[in-house]
């Protein structure tokens, strides 16, 4: 009988042993992935150099570590386990507010102008904001700062006492807002609309588990831009409303973003959130812009919807002023490979859109880089731009003249973009050459 029962055990053991690798190769039973910013390690490369200095073994446990059976669940028991016993968020940056309102750090150092820049700099960029506006207007162009709201900002009394400064500086949010106000430049702020609204809004401006404005949020700060971006160009392009708000507790992505990157077992005690049905009225093609937006991630609901598809003629999002993403989902440009004067030429409206937690880095150094190539040139280098700009466009439209792009790109070792502009400007020149020969 003894040893029957040690058999058994054995057998348990064993199974035990087995059942993480059964379930890494089969996914079986299936399990739903872990959510916010994992990385997953590959598999490392083998050699005797790696062998010998210890990469590989190091590479190869943390590959383990990674891919093992059952890892999503048994981190998400862990992350319980931590949260529940110790309050500990194994989230970056994560912060429990009171009555369970989820915070990021940032947001709460926005709040208390604890990331103040200073007046100074502060002052020296809406002077270029003033120029690079001012120099839009001219050629026919515009500019638009909205100033998105924080969570912080709109919900302090939820934020933990213990996160509160003996000395609380100005924001930047309304220091910004308050001098670009004042110089004219076309500025919508968030923060202090939203806090204006804050008792009297039938809906939710923000989520309870969440980060990011609402989706009643985000179509109030968007109707406010159509408005403003009709009358800076001075011509109607859109019809835009809200209607059939339905209120549910089956919340949409990212209205549960913060409590998801937290990887729990535990479902969330919120609330439920309201999401309008966008309509977009009798749009004008002929006059409808050409709009760039640089923003941080508060755009990419309106972006990753496909509402921008139903407003604007062409539409770039210069995520952080980083990446160049396009509505047509074709690959990711490097903007650094953009040229700037060339994109102004073909952009009837620059938007900038940044929450309160990151006005420390106003812009994301779009207006550095306007008020550098802008203030050394004038309305020939413009028209310049344009037509090369027309001739990219020209270029774009042949696939064998791209094909001959990439092949030449790739023997020069340099992107395709930047292929594409020195085509075109010798395209350029050589017309020059010819217009300018006598008769």
């Amino acid at each position: 009988m003894q040893r029957r029962v040690k058999q058994f055990l054995f057998l348990v053991l064993m199974l035990l042993l087995l059942l993480p690798n059964v379930q890494q190769h089969l996914n079986w039973p299936k399990m739903k992935n872990l959510k916010g910013a994992i990385s997953k390690p590959k598999l490392p490369q083998w050699s005797w150099k790696n062998l010998w200095t210890g990469s590989f073994q190091d590479s190869l446990n943390t590959y383990v570590e990674n891919n093992i059976g059952y890892r999503p669940d048994l981190v998400r028991l862990h992350n319980q386990l931590q949260y529940t016993l110790f309050d500990t968020v194994n989230a970056q940056a994560v912060v429990v507010g009171k009555d369970g309102y989820l915070f990021e750090m940032n947001y709460i150092k926005a709040l208390y102008g604890i990331d103040f820049v200073g007046e100074e700099k502060i002052i020296a960029d809406v002077e270029k904001t003033i120029f690079v506006d001012q120099w839009l207007r001219k050629n026919g162009k515009a500019l638009l700062v909205v100033l998105a709201p924080g969570k912080a900002s709109f919900f302090p009394e939820f934020v933990p006492d213990k996160y509160r400064p003996d000395t609380i500086k100005p924001t930047n949010h309304d220091r910004y807002y308050e001098l670009l106000s004042n110089s004219g430049v076309a500025v919508i702020g968030g923060n202090q609309w939203f806090a204006a609204m804050k008792d009297t809004s039938r809906y939710a401006l923000f989520p309870k588990c969440g980060i990011h404005w609402s989706y009643y949020g985000l179509g109030l700060v968007f109707d406010s831009v159509f408005t403003r971006m009709e009358h800076l160009l001075g011509r109607k392009f859109v019809d835009f409303e809200m209607n059939d708000i339905v209120v549910t507790d089956k919340l949409r992505s990212p209205d549960r973003d913060l409590w998801d990157g937290m990887n729990l077992i535990q479902k969330p005690d919120d609330y439920p959130m309201p999401y309008p049905k966008y309509v977009f009225n009798n749009p004008i093609k002929d006059s409808m812009p050409s709009v760039v937006t640089v923003a941080d991630s508060y755009y990419w609901q309106w972006f990753g919807g496909g509402y921008t598809l139903r407003s604007f003629r062409n539409d770039q999002f210069w995520y952080y002023n980083a990446q160049a993403l396009t509505p047509d989902n074709t690959k990711a440009r490097d903007r650094k490979h953009l040229d700037l004067f060339t994109e102004v030429s073909r952009t009837d409206l620059f938007m900038i859109l940044q929450t309160d937690a990151n006005m420390n880095r106003y812009g994301f150094g779009l207006i550095d880089e306007l008020y550098e190539v802008l203030i050394d040139n004038g309305a020939e280098s413009l028209k310049k731009a344009a037509e090369i700009a027309a001739i990219i466009d020209g270029i774009r439209a042949s696939d064998s003249y791209m094909l001959m792009v990439r092949e030449k790109a790739a023997a020069r070792g340099i992107s395709e973009e930047e292929m594409l502009r020195l085509d075109a400007g010798w395209v350029w020149e050589n017309r020059q050459k010819t217009q300018a020969k006598p008769d």
